[in-house]
């Protein structure tokens, strides 16, 4: 575990992070387990500028909360995000850098995510999505006390072939 991890600490995201967190949410690494596409530094802006106002660009009705997680030396180690539907149905999501996966900083930067919205909403239940193949991720939401929940088959269509959606559920 890095030794600053129980410093870091979270960043609301806003439209000028875009530019600066770019070069890290744009390596092909982050998207290994994901179905969708890199995104263009625009469209980077346009969720960061929905993020900043905690508004979803896709859903009208959905509390979206993104940080960056920050070192104390001014390190961006990663991102995460939790949606909040209007049926109080809630999904945490989250990309650690390249550079930085493997450390520890996972843990501690969604575990304060998770008490800020608990301290701001009162969640009974999170979930996590994760892809079957993306075991690093599923290590993370499971340290987090995360439980499987229910197996989506071939739900997903990474390159070029289906897998599998594992649902977690972090009950409160």
């Amino acid at each position: 575990m890095p030794t600053d991890a129980v410093i870091l600490r979270l960043e609301k995201v806003t439209e000028q992070h875009a530019e600066i967190l770019y070069s890290y949410i744009s390596n092909p690494h982050l998207y290994e387990y994901l179905e969708e596409q890199i995104p263009t530094l625009m469209e980077v802006k346009q969720k960061f500028k929905f993020a900043a106002l905690e508004k979803s660009p896709d859903n009208e009705t959905m509390i979206w909360l993104k940080w960056v997680a920050i070192t104390p030396q001014n390190q961006h180690v990663g991102v995460v995000e939790i949606g909040i539907f209007d049926d109080q149905y809630a999904e945490i999501g989250f990309m650690t850098f390249v550079g930085f996966q493997n450390r520890g900083y996972a843990n501690i930067y969604n575990s304060l995510a998770i008490a800020e919205t608990q301290r701001r909403f009162s969640l009974s239940i999170l979930h996590a999505s994760v892809n079957q193949y993306n075991i690093a991720s599923r290590k993370v939401v499971e340290r987090l006390g995360f439980q499987l929940h229910k197996i989506n088959r071939n739900a997903e269509f990474v390159k070029g072939k289906p897998s599998d959606e594992f649902i977690y559920r972090l009950t409160f």
